[in-house]
């Protein structure tokens, strides 16, 4: 029986290192890690805590301004309104959250949860 050939054992750690690393950039690039290119048209304006573990979000997607109610279970839909694209790029945050339709919406859900 002979013994162990370092040459062999080497090649083989390289072999699953490369390996590894092929799986990894295969996941980045076709899942959640990166996504499609690493593009994304999505962008969190503002978050507001309701409690530690719910919170309202407001996004801009493409062409859409949306208000979500995020809780460890669930993420609903409250409101959405289209906007201007290239009002977005340079508008406040605040401004974003003054918008009436957004600010009537969270005013009657957050008095409904006061009931």
């Amino acid at each position: 029986m002979e013994g162990f050939n370092p040459i062999v054992g080497l090649l083989a750690f390289l072999f699953v290192i490369g390996l590894l690393l092929l799986t990894l950039w295969f996941l980045k690039s076709k899942t959640a890690l990166g996504g499609a290119g690493g593009k994304s048209n999505l962008r969190v304006l503002d978050t507001l805590r309701i409690d530690p573990k719910n919170r309202i979000c407001v996004l801009a997607y493409e062409d859409k301004q949306l208000l979500l109610g995020i809780s460890p279970n669930t993420i609903t839909l409250l409101d959405s309104q289209g906007i201007d694209p290239a009002k977005i790029a340079g508008e406040p945050v605040a401004d974003a959250l003054n918008k009436s339709g957004f600010k009537q919406h969270l005013g009657a859900l957050l008095n409904q949860r006061k009931d």
